[in-house]
């Protein structure tokens, strides 16, 4: 995804978009690390692209604070439940 087209869709979707990278990581967390990871990423990279998307320029810190969650699993300093990463969204 660019941030061309990421900037066509509304704060709603980029959230929904978000939300199905970390179900998608829930659902290979403890079954395919590189899957599991695969998602994770692609998470950080939407993040990554709201961050740099005007819509969003109030909400800097929720933003980083969740990439730092998402960087967290990435990294396995946290192995619990990926679903709180959903909640936090």
């Amino acid at each position: 995804m660019n941030l061309n087209r990421w900037k066509t869709f509304t704060k709603s979707q980029q959230l929904l978009m978000i939300g199905s990278e970390i179900m998608r990581a829930n659902v290979w967390q403890r079954k395919d690390d590189e899957k599991f990871l695969g998602a994770l990423e692609r998470g950080m990279h939407l993040i990554k692209l709201c961050q740099l998307d005007e819509k969003w320029q109030n909400a800097k810190a929720m933003l980083a604070g969740l990439q730092e969650e998402f960087q967290k699993f990435s990294t396995k300093s946290r192995v619990d439940d990926t679903s709180v990463l959903y909640r936090a969204l």
